[in-house]
């Protein structure tokens, strides 16, 4: 068996594992085991040892497909999930909930943006909009695939609807600001896997991230 061989038999089961989900979009025990196990085996295998060397191989816009995140308030949930706006925002929206459709991100070297784009609608439905949470990143050549991020800054936007419209759609207090920076945080990431259409991520915080590459040059990142 080639190397590439090798590399589209792991991607293959590892997709097959993560559409194995059940209904709700978790994973019972079998499942998670079996996704943790296709994620090991891929891993050594990646052709971007080095995100350093190349960053523009993970550079672009990435769509979250699995996602088993770290903190306590969200271990053991789907990526489409209900939440509050504060968990999203580094406390910086009120405790209203909300739904997680989506979680995507977008990553450009040209100014070392690193940018977390969750779509989330009303929990009693309504529009969908757009929770950006802002970082650049450094890349250091001692830990390769090490994307250490500080994020700056957080905002809510939705197309089509102006500032009055979503803080009513979301029950946000009238005139709250849907701009707003962030104190100094460093966070990072290690790409452990990256090819020209799947990356796998593990995070600070215990996170596991599986992400497919989107078309497009991304939404949200520096021309």
């Amino acid at each position: 068996m080639t190397a590439d061989d090798a590399i589209a038999a792991a991607k293959a089961e590892l997709l097959a594992a993560v559409a194995g989900a059940q209904p709700d979009g978790t994973y019972d025990d079998a499942g998670f085991a079996r996704v943790a196990a296709a994620i090991a085996v891929l891993v050594p295998l990646t052709p971007t040892p080095s995100p350093f060397a190349t960053p523009q191989v993970v550079a672009g816009p990435w769509r979250s497909i699995y996602a088993q995140f770290g903190p306590r308030h969200t271990a053991g949930k789907p990526v489409r999930h209900r939440t509050t706006l504060n968990l999203q925002s580094f406390n910086h929206f009120p405790a209203i909930p909300v739904t997680v459709e989506g979680i995507d991100q977008e990553i450009g070297p040209p100014g070392a943006d690193y940018n977390n784009v969750v779509a989330v609608t009303p929990a009693d439905g309504g529009p969908t909009a757009e929770l950006i949470v802002r970082g650049r990143y450094s890349l250091a050549a001692a830990l390769p695939q090490r994307y250490t991020v500080d994020f700056y800054g957080v905002e809510l936007r939705a197309a089509g609807i102006d500032g009055d419209g979503l803080r009513a759609a979301f029950g946000l207090p009238e005139g709250h600001a849907l701009r707003h920076d962030l104190k100094p945080m460093k966070l990072h990431s290690d790409v452990v896997y990256c090819d020209a259409d799947l990356r796998i991520n593990f995070g600070s915080m215990g996170g596991v991230y599986v992400l497919r590459r989107l078309p497009g040059p991304g939404r949200t990142l520096a021309a």
